[in-house]
């Protein structure tokens, strides 16, 4: 018969870092504190299975990642598995961090960054100034925005207008779509056009 174990006042936050991104929803979010509170204990915890958590404390956000596995560590597989992006969603992610960027060195007093799509496809026309190429992204828009938006990069906001969705650009992107993604996008997005020169993106 297996006992009765009383689990660890941080094991729900364990479960919802299992799960996907936390964000903290408020200055008093329960599910924040403990994991603030916790944070040592709930990283060595994740640590013993080869994962770590990334914790902002700026923005509000933490999530488990693949940590560095040691020689003698190899025989952990791993957990976290990479969830590979189209070009598509990839340019958006490159957008929506620059967007953050700008977003930060405004004066703008709202803490987040809010996005209709009508706004999305201004931000794409640049790269897209060929009204052919701009019908075949925006037809597959709402497929990659709904991709971004399970993967937690992005929240949809209810609205009553169904033909311009409104959504918040999460911080997490800060910290999945760096300098180096960004270099390596670039780089394969020329690649593309060098290799079919119907394309048409303005770089």
């Amino acid at each position: 018969m297996i006992q009765n174990q009383k689990s660890p006042v941080w094991a729900s936050v364990c479960v919802k870092l299992l799960q996907g991104p936390l964000y903290r929803q408020s200055n008093n979010d329960p599910a924040w504190s403990l994991l603030c509170a916790w944070q040592g204990e709930i990283d060595r915890y994740f640590g013993v299975i080869g994962l770590h958590v990334f914790v902002d404390q700026a923005d509000g956000y933490a999530f488990l990642e693949q940590r560095e596995l040691g020689e003698e560590e190899d025989s952990i597989p791993k957990l976290i598995t990479e969830r590979p992006l189209t070009v598509q969603d990839s340019l958006l992610c490159v957008l929506f961090r620059e967007a953050l960027d700008q977003f930060d060195t405004s004066q703008n007093q709202s803490e987040n960054l809010l996005l209709t799509t009508s706004d999305i496809k201004d931000r794409l026309d640049t790269f897209f100034p060929e009204k052919k190429d701009q019908t075949r992204v925006f037809r597959r828009l709402d497929e990659s925005l709904n991709r971004l938006r399970d993967l937690s990069f992005i929240r949809e906001i209810e609205s009553s207008n169904t033909f311009d969705r409104t959504f918040e650009i999460r911080r997490i992107i800060k910290a999945k779509i760096d300098a180096d993604f960004i270099t390596a996008f670039r780089d394969k997005l020329k690649a593309i056009l060098e290799e079919d020169e119907g394309e048409r993106y303005d770089l």
